[in-house]
């Protein structure tokens, strides 16, 4: 094994030299964000797939309603504090991983008060199930966003390896709980709904007590808290984009609602998997100048480009095989959102990029000039076209094309 290990550096080694890239660091960290991500994706896929044949198009709608609402409010928890941590806890300061998790507790007692508003309007319009689903996610709210820090620690210390069995643990415990309420409670929203919070706060939780024991120091960054709340304000407008259609569909058609979700988890199956990859680049980043060359640009929109001409030739056959006939129509969403993996996998690394080194007004560009334009323009269009499709795809394609643009151009500082 340790021949085998060897010999693998040698060659990544020998193949980054040319390139440019820092392999040896990729290979060895990225195997287990790879392996990682590749368990969170066949759990969500078997989740999904699960969903699709034992739920009624109208309960799978009404539950990825009831998950839009909660990840509408999430930026009440103070999303900023993990890129924030991570950056920070990478510098040395390990005491603001506790500080980060009380404030992010305290918080997210805000996004509770709200949901339950939210209830008490679907309660108002007989829609008993939905109004149950959002009392209990209310309740169990400030255990979703406040303890996951645990994630931001192992990343800042490069524990990628403890990180991935960690979270392995954790998708595999609440996946299969999620699976298991399917089978018992086929069709039944309100246990669907249960299982996968409940189990998401408490592995939340464990992972958290768990993970403590690698604070090294109780030192704090003077700017830590202060660039979490900069990132914060950035994000709601993020926060709305990102989940605005969502809620808007199910609104409008719950049924619809579905057949986009399913498109929509698979595009996202595979935007997650490049994250979790390239969330590798973050520490380094956060420590060294890095520039990134035009020709690792290119290797990199050519290896998305791969990605998007395979799925779209297995696309209809994929969505028939996994989902039924009763969501083929899920594939004609799927194939057009693919084209955009090969600006997403660039826009990937080089958001780390932006946030490891403070680049406030790419920052702001990206969190709110971005979401304001996509907002503007895929309302305009619905309400000229009345087309939730043209809806959904000029949201999808405006927010990740001048996404890509912004963290590509460079903007000129005043001297």
């Amino acid at each position: 094994m340790k021949k085998l290990r060897r010999k693998i550096y040698n060659i990544s080694k020998t193949a980054g030299d040319k390139l440019g890239f820092d392999l040896p660091y990729f290979v060895e960290n990225g195997f287990w964000m790879i392996l990682n991500q590749a368990v969170a994706m066949l759990a969500g896929l078997i989740t999904s797939v699960l969903f699709a044949r034992y739920f009624s198009q109208e309960t799978y709608g009404a539950y990825q309603l009831v998950l839009a609402i909660i990840a509408f409010f999430s930026f009440f928890s103070i999303p900023g504090l993990n890129p924030a941590l991570i950056r920070s806890i990478a510098k040395g300061n390990d005491g603001d991983f506790e500080l980060s998790v009380k404030l992010a507790f305290k918080f997210s007692f805000i996004g509770s008060f709200l949901i339950f508003f939210v209830a008490a309007y679907y309660y108002f319009k007989d829609e008993n199930i939905v109004s149950y689903s959002l009392i209990f996610s209310a309740l169990v709210f400030p255990f979703l966003y406040s303890f996951d820090k645990w994630m931001a620690l192992l990343k800042a210390k490069e524990k990628f390896e403890t990180f991935t069995k960690q979270n392995i643990l954790m998708t595999i415990g609440k996946s299969g709980l999620t699976i298991t309420v399917i089978f018992l409670f086929p069709d039944y929203l309100l246990p669907a709904v249960f299982a996968y919070l409940a189990g998401s706060a408490f592995f939340n939780i464990v992972l958290y007590i768990k993970t403590k024991r690698y604070i090294e120091n109780d030192k704090k960054g003077s700017d830590t808290l202060p660039y979490a709340g900069f990132i914060t304000k950035l994000s709601i407008l993020n926060t709305l984009v990102n989940h605005f259609d969502k809620i808007l569909i199910g609104i409008l058609d719950i049924k619809a609602l579905a057949v986009y979700s399913i498109a929509l988890g698979l595009i996202n199956i595979i935007k997650s998997f490049i994250k979790s990859v390239t969330a590798i680049t973050f520490p380094k980043f956060a420590k060294y100048k890095i520039k990134i060359s035009f020709l690792q640009r290119i290797i990199i929109f050519v290896t998305g480009l791969i990605l998007s001409v395979t799925f779209y030739f297995i696309a209809d056959d994929l969505v028939r095989l996994l989902y039924t006939e009763k969501y083929l129509y899920s594939a004609r969403y799927f194939k057009i959102f693919i084209w955009i993996i090969p600006l997403f996998l660039i826009s990937s690394v080089l958001s780390k990029k932006i946030l490891a080194e403070k680049n406030e007004k790419k920052l702001i560009h990206t969190k709110i000039t971005v979401p304001v334009i996509t907002l503007i323009s895929s309302l305009s269009v619905y309400f000229f076209t009345k087309s939730i499709e043209w809806f959904v795809y000029t949201k999808f394609f405006v927010f990740n094309v001048l996404n890509y643009i912004v963290l590509t151009v460079s903007f000129k500082t005043k001297s």
